[in-house]
């Protein structure tokens, strides 16, 4: 394992990658200890504070590099996998990852969703990869009818207005999409095809524009 941050909270368990937005709300977590201590972790996360248990948590110290502190935790939106690593040189140690349910189970009635990556190296340029991920989850939530050539300008839109948010996290980041203020994202639509910038066919912007200038 690389560097690992230690949960002062919870001696033995370690994590290796979170995402953690701004609001303290946990979208993943990276786990890594014996059985027994990943088990108090999972229980304690389930008690009432008076009986032990946790409404939030450290990973890492407080000003360590990649410490985050947990301030919102609602063990109900996570889901769990779990893995089971031996031979170690720490012995038999258990893997588990916790993640918002919104990264693998789209809210469509109200237009959420989560994409999960592993955080960039080089900078934070999208890559297509990106692009195609945002655009099928933009597909599966989005109630109005788009056109592949649409991607683009619509995805860039979207994080304009705020409703696609890039969120950085230590080894991980999300694309945390919410399109539930329906008004305004079919008078944003609306918009951009009366602009010209959504088209019903592909290239029709451009040869609109020739001809515009033409008539100049």
């Amino acid at each position: 394992m690389s560097h690992v941050l230690k949960l002062p909270d919870v001696p033995g368990v370690f994590c290796d990658a979170h995402l953690v937005d701004e609001a303290g709300v946990c979208r993943f977590l990276s786990l890594w200890g014996r059985d027994t201590a990943l088990q108090e972790l999972l229980a304690r996360l389930t008690l009432k504070p008076n009986e032990g248990g946790l409404r939030t948590l450290w990973i890492g110290e407080p000003g360590e590099p990649g410490a985050a502190f947990l301030s919102a935790m609602d063990p109900d939106q996570w889901v769990r996998v779990s893995a089971r690593r031996t031979g170690t040189l720490f012995g038999d140690l258990v893997h588990v990852w916790l993640h918002d349910q919104l990264a693998t189970q789209p809210d469509r009635a109200n237009g959420r969703a989560l994409l999960l990556d592993r955080a960039a190296d080089d900078g934070h340029e999208l890559t297509q990869a990106h692009w195609d991920a945002l655009w099928n989850l933009v597909q599966q939530v989005l109630w109005v009818p788009v056109q592949p050539h649409w991607q683009r300008p619509l995805i860039q839109r979207l994080h304009a207005l705020d409703c696609i948010r890039i969120l950085r996290g230590y080894r991980t980041q999300g694309f945390l999409l919410n399109l539930s203020n329906r008004d305004e994202i079919e008078s944003e639509i609306s918009n951009l095809v009366r602009s010209g910038t959504l088209t019903l066919e592909e290239g029709q912007g451009s040869r609109w524009q020739e001809t515009a200038m033409a008539a100049a």
